[in-house]
């Protein structure tokens, strides 16, 4: 079935075409929800957001909002750039763009989208008793997690015949570093992974294979963990520094809530500028013709 809004056609081929396009992400939101029922709620809401695109771009154009030729010869350029050259308009990522005047005209309408977007989503900023509030009644959103920077050198193990080398090349450069080796110089001189002179940045929990979190989380600044094994081979690590958990003050918040709080309430006076589009416009399902 095809949707038509105010006498334009959004062609059942476009519905199913964009909600193959959100299906992953449709799923996302429901584990454990059989297919079908997925792609059914997938078409729900490719249809609701090709219905407020058609809405906004009749809006948008009857307003006359004035286009910036030279932006959209820019995205133009660099859509097709990003997508495979030459090639771009036989992929199948989005059923409205098939050759380059839809792609124009997808630009054009996302220009005209974001105007319309900025004059009907205005609101005052929230004041900041609200925002203390939305601090002190979400506590977790401001705690930060224990970090850890470090450095490692590995040498990969890539066949299980390589692996008693590979323990043995890591327990000599650990050798060294007890006798005063320098870690860089060690890297630079053994390791499989030299990249960065070994540097891994600041890292948390969660964010390295569980051997490797489990040797460094252990450490204390300056001190060597390994040779330990992971999946890639055979590691030597160092901890260089340590944040403990902490929680953001108010202060160091507070910006960040007005934020938010400002965006969810334009986002919501839109929704209700979008929903009066909805009531005065005539929106009918018709049969997709053969």
């Amino acid at each position: 079935m095809g949707v038509k809004v105010n006498g334009q056609l959004i062609p059942g081929w476009v519905i199913e075409r964009q909600a193959e396009a959100l299906y992953e992400q449709v799923a996302a939101g429901m584990p454990g929800k059989p297919p079908q029922v997925v792609r059914l709620a997938a078409l729900d809401v490719a249809r609701d957001r090709l219905v407020d695109q058609s809405l906004m771009a009749e809006e948008s154009k009857r307003r006359k909002y004035p286009v910036d030729r030279v932006a959209v010869d820019k995205e133009i350029k660099a859509w097709i750039r990003e997508n495979g050259g030459k090639k771009a308009f036989q992929r199948n990522d989005n059923p409205l763009i098939r050759d380059r005047d839809d792609l124009r005209r997808e630009i054009e309408n996302r220009q005209r989208f974001n105007q319309l977007l900025e004059e009907e989503s205005h609101s005052e900023p929230p004041p900041e008793n609200e925002i203390r509030r939305f601090y002190d009644e979400n506590p977790t959103r401001f705690e930060e997690d224990e970090r850890v920077h470090a450095s490692h050198m590995l040498k990969r193990v890539q066949s299980p015949e390589e692996d008693e080398a590979a323990r043995i090349a890591m327990t000599v450069a650990r050798e060294k570093l007890n006798g005063g080796a320098d870690f860089v110089e060690m890297v630079r001189a053994c390791s499989d992974c030299p990249e960065r002179d070994g540097d891994l940045g600041w890292f948390g929990r969660g964010q390295m294979v569980p051997p490797f979190e489990q040797a460094v989380f252990g450490l204390k600044p300056d001190e060597l963990a390994g040779p330990f094994r992971t999946d890639f081979g055979w590691h030597l690590a160092k901890l260089h520094e340590r944040e403990e958990p902490t929680t953001k003050s108010f202060e160091e918040a507070s910006e960040g809530i007005r934020n938010f709080l400002h965006e969810r309430r334009k986002d919501a006076v839109f929704d209700a500028f979008l929903d009066g589009l909805k009531e005065k416009a005539v929106i009918e399902e018709v049969p997709d013709r053969d």
